[in-house]
């Protein structure tokens, strides 16, 4: 079924499955504790989706599609690669900021036993080809200096990952306090700065 059709009941699963994974993983969020909290019968999940593994899948898909869907329209949108690869940094900061579980989500994912979800894999595999098409083109135009482009777009994507993942130890080890407007914006541009720095490509003469 198509998540973002989601209505009724099955929407209702959704967005309580998507609280309880953030919350305490897969594991540790039961079918009986979803239901409960969508307000459905203990069967909901199985009738509306399967299984609880295709519960979850349908809760990756409709929290990070939106993600992939930002990152393509930053990257089809007008100006030079290193422009539009700026835009698709600030958008993803704005839409993990605008989502504060999304962060937990991948924190679960990425600690969890379980074998990583298909869907997040497809999103992960689909928003680095989308950001090292972008390198690419930089590198033909020469405008972004030489290198792997995947391996690039790995280094970029990984810190809006990590700084919104660490967000509670950075603001207790280093006073960096994501929920103020100024500080979330000097430290997006300053994550900018050092992408912009180290993608553009320089002469012979200024190495």
């Amino acid at each position: 079924m198509s998540t973002f059709a989601a209505t009724g009941t099955a929407a209702a699963l959704i967005q309580a499955a998507r609280e309880l994974f953030a919350l305490h993983g897969y594991e540790g969020a039961s079918v009986r504790a979803i239901t409960a909290r969508a307000g459905a019968n203990l069967g909901a999940i199985t009738y509306h989706f399967g299984s609880k593994e295709a519960l979850h899948e349908a809760v990756i898909e409709t929290v990070m599609g939106p993600a992939r869907e930002r990152l393509a329209r930053a990257a089809e949108g007008e100006g030079a690669p290193l422009d539009r690869l700026e835009a698709a940094v600030r958008a993803f900061f704005d839409f993990l900021y605008e989502k504060p579980d999304v962060p937990r989500l991948m924190l679960q994912q990425l600690t969890s036993s379980r074998p990583i979800s298909e869907a997040a894999l497809g999103i992960m595999r689909g928003n680095i080809r989308l950001v090292a098409s972008l390198i690419e083109e930089g590198q033909k135009d020469g405008s972004i200096r030489a290198g792997d482009p995947q391996l690039m777009a790995l280094s970029i994507g990984s810190q809006p990952i990590w700084i919104t993942v660490a967000r509670r130890p950075l603001e207790a080890g280093v006073a960096i306090d994501q929920d103020d407007p100024r500080t979330r914006g000097q430290l997006v541009d300053s994550v900018v700065r050092f992408v912009r720095a180290g993608l553009t490509a320089h002469s012979e003469s200024e190495r």
